[in-house]
């Protein structure tokens, strides 16, 4: 039974290797405690580095296998190794618990539910060990994407838990990770203990009647014995602290293969993001010129056809008819003043000068007033602060946009628009349209809120509505700033 959970264990662990390499900078072990930031710089770098200035890091591996000892990344190594087998047991417990109890009543419905939790619970689980098996470390792979869950409606609710890729990975490596954290800690646990139990003998070797050490040249108790031991107990330190980090970078090749995302993985996703919203904005573009295009051929360009026509006549019926010539005149400024308000306003949904003279805030307290919604106007950034144009941009349509569709579609009697800016790497504006309304928007091909998602993607934010039947209504934009 021990050999085959030992295979088992081995044979994971090369699978986890192979389905991805361990994160670079890994070796067999590394030398010493770190020197203090600034130390060993110039003539005096090795004095600088303190009492440990010796157990640096250095290219010699001879070197760096002797101190490994008393390097941080050895107990590092060691606790995450012991943390793990707490985690593999209440983490594979947890969601073995909740899987078997919602199987067992999964006609009932509250066995989805339960199902359901179970995969949650493999994420935390997912969440714990990245952050186990990287401590110490100066970083590492970033988590796999997980599909969003708010604002998806019941159908896309569960089509988001049940048919996502990486959260079926959490649930694997849960699967496997209690005989790993099992074989780790006993292997480790084994070798440490060996080389203690070896190097304090001379200690305790009274105390046991020397019945645990009477075996081959480690038995007596005179100076050859116990120098022995005591050498045999000092050269498995290195062993042994060196085996801790090999089997955590081993788990780290398991953990950056499961639950993480590799850099070529995340690299063909951002070019099909970039892609994708790349072929939005030239959509978005075209379609943008096509509507000025019909609105200055329906509008401006029919005024001042009208115009020109007008100042013909006057030309023509000067000298005959002054009074008449007159009233033509007065008509043609009447149709140039509507053609200017026409333009004006055709540029304003282009870009609004205040927006380009003034800033973001500005620009969104000049339009909360105007719908027929009570809208309020709730802004964290500093006064005059400003970001860049498409930024601004960018802010200024969603707010637009979902006020609009505020007062065509909701029903709502108060509303409320949220500006701040979250400094956590990395830095983005978050802009918010909350409404009490009827709910029930979606984001559907073609509509107003999908042009929003494509606008916001082309400027590498994220854009999501959460609007279930009855309401109440959030459309949310973050928008990375520089």
């Amino acid at each position: 039974m021990g050999a085959a959970v030992l295979v088992t264990g081995l044979l994971l662990i090369v699978a986890g290797l192979v389905s991805a390499r361990i994160p670079g900078g890994a070796s067999f072990a590394r030398p010493g405690i770190s020197a203090s930031p600034g130390a060993g710089d110039g003539p005096d770098g090795d004095a600088a580095a303190g009492v440990f200035a010796f157990a640096r890091r250095g290219p010699n591996p001879l070197r760096a296998f002797v101190l490994s000892p008393i390097h941080p990344a050895t107990w590092h190594a060691n606790g995450a190794i012991a943390l793990g087998l707490l985690v593999g047991f209440f983490g594979a417990g947890t969601v073995l618990s909740l899987a078997s109890a919602g199987l067992s009543v999964l006609l009932a419905g509250i066995g989805v539910v339960l199902v359901a939790g179970a995969i949650e619970a493999s994420r935390i689980v997912a969440r714990i060990e990245r952050w186990r098996v990287f401590a110490g470390e100066a970083a590492g792979p970033p988590a796999h994407p997980y599909r969003p869950l708010r604002g998806a409606g019941l159908v896309g609710l569960l089509r988001a838990e049940f048919m996502d890729e990486s959260r079926w990975r959490d649930v694997v490596y849960t699967a496997i990770n209690l005989p790993l954290a099992v074989i780790e800690f006993a292997v480790v646990v084994a070798v440490w203990a060996i080389a203690m139990f070896l190097l304090t003998s001379p200690i305790w070797y009274d105390a046991t009647n020397s019945a645990l050490l009477d075996v081959g040249p480690l038995s007596g108790h005179d100076a050859l014995a116990v120098a022995v031991r005591g050498a045999a107990g000092l050269a498995l330190l290195p062993v042994a602290a060196s085996l801790s980090q090999l089997v955590i970078a081993l788990h780290r090749g398991v953990v950056a293969g499961l639950l993480c995302t590799s850099e070529a993985r995340e690299l063909r996703r951002q070019l099909e993001v970039v892609r994708r919203s790349r072929s939005d904005v030239i959509d978005a573009e075209a379609s943008e010129l096509h509507r000025i295009e019909r609105d200055l051929h329906d509008g401006a360009q029919q005024r001042l056809v009208a115009l020109t026509i007008d100042l013909g006549l006057a030309s023509e019926r000067l000298a005959q008819d002054p009074a008449a010539a007159k009233q033509l005149i007065l008509e043609g400024q009447e149709q140039a003043r509507e053609a200017l308000a026409e333009i004006r306003q055709l540029v304003r949904g282009i870009a609004p000068s205040i927006l380009l003279d003034r800033g973001l805030v500005p620009a969104l307290e000049s339009i909360v007033g105007r719908g027929p919604v009570a809208t309020a106007l709730i802004s964290d950034l500093l006064p005059g602060v400003r970001f860049s144009a498409a930024v601004e941009r960018a802010g200024y349509f969603v707010v637009s946009e979902a006020l609009a569709n505020v007062a065509k579609h909701s029903n709502a009697a108060r509303c409320e628009v949220r500006l701040r800016r979250e400094t956590n790497a990395p830095a983005r504006l978050v802009v918010e349209v909350w409404d009490d309304g009827a709910g029930g928007a979606k984001v559907e091909a073609g509509g107003g809120l999908a042009g929003l998602a494509s606008r916001i993607t082309a400027v590498d934010g994220t854009f999501s509505v959460s609007s279930p039947t009855g309401g109440p209504t959030l459309v949310r934009a973050e928008i990375p700033v520089a």
